[in-house]
């Protein structure tokens, strides 16, 4: 792979960390922008450490109109920050759920919207369709947007030109937008397969794992008992292999963060290059901030041939 190559590569892989470890969410009515509203590259990102390692922040909100209550605060937290503080970190809304900015690593406009508890920030936001999915014991999927609200724990056979962020309340409830997640007659569904067919039916790999995986991580115990590898941002449950949020919310370090998945803020997701192109999934890290221009934030060698 060329210097060029490897750089390009280097810069997209940095913007699509930056992104998912923006944690950016979308309200119900707004869609999830590409930009993210965090453009920086690693050039810019080393200079000021205003990168969206872990921003607060939605496109959704910034069209030029006025903020509405439900939209994300443009609050980012510096990867590599100049000075930083022993306080406690302060709270942002990022459209969809609370999260939390390290004392003195906060950038954007809203910083001084802050609240100083989660319990504060949600209580701020009661109101939002994504904190009554997540009060009434909901799913809010900002990682697979549909056309409509899950209902007994399906996806509606929907069709819209721009899908957006919905609630799965799992089976027997659906979502309502004023009291979130309510008891709903469901029909009866098929009974339940075995583990190994329900693993199969779903895109899983059945074999000696000794466990299930977890969110693309293998089994750790070592023994040869039958089990389901489901892949990348995914669990198995009696259903089968299914996406669920803590496969992408909330990454922390060393976690695997493909596709949507946002790392916790201050970190940024990343897999490591070389000469021989990239090995093993994409996993939450810290950036390396070290001003040699010939190493990005992952630590990868751009000079590397």
């Amino acid at each position: 792979m060329t210097r060029h190559a490897l750089a390009r590569r280097a810069r997209a892989l940095l913007l699509a960390g930056w992104l998912s470890g923006c944690l950016a969410g979308c309200n119900e009515t707004h869609g999830r922008e590409d930009d993210g509203g965090g453009g920086a590259d690693a050039g810019s990102a080393r200079d000021g450490g205003g990168a969206d390692g872990g921003t607060a922040r939605d496109a959704g909100g910034r069209d030029g109109g006025a903020r509405a209550p439900c939209d994300a605060e443009d609050a980012t937290a510096a990867l590599c920050p100049e000075v930083e503080c022993d306080g406690p970190p302060t709270w942002h809304w990022n459209g969809d759920d609370c999260v939390p900015i390290s004392c003195g690593t906060c950038v954007g406009e809203d910083c001084a919207r802050a609240t100083s508890s989660r319990d504060a920030c949600w209580a701020a936001h009661a109101d939002c369709a994504p904190a009554r999915c997540r009060g009434t014991g909901g799913e809010w999927r900002f990682w697979g947007p549909a056309c409509g609200h899950f209902v007994c724990g399906v996806e509606p056979p929907a069709i819209c030109e721009a899908p957006f962020p919905v609630c799965d309340c799992g089976p027997r409830r659906r979502f309502d937008e004023e009291a979130g997640c309510v008891e709903h007659t469901c029909p009866v569904g098929p009974p339940a397969r075995e583990p190994e067919a329900a693993c199969l039916a779903t895109g899983g790999t059945w074999g000696s794992f000794c466990c299930h995986s977890e969110c693309g991580e293998p089994c750790a115990d070592d023994c040869l008992a039958p089990a389901c590898d489901c892949g990348p941002a995914r669990v198995f449950e009696t259903d089968g292999c299914v996406a669920r949020a803590r496969c992408f919310e909330a990454r922390r370090e060393g976690e695997i963060c493909d596709g949507d998945a946002r790392c916790m803020p201050g970190l940024i997701c990343c897999q490591r290059c070389g000469g021989a192109g990239c090995v093993g999934p994409a996993r939450c890290q810290r950036a390396v901030c070290d001003d040699d221009p010939d190493t990005d934030l992952c630590g990868n060698d751009l000079l590397a041939p």
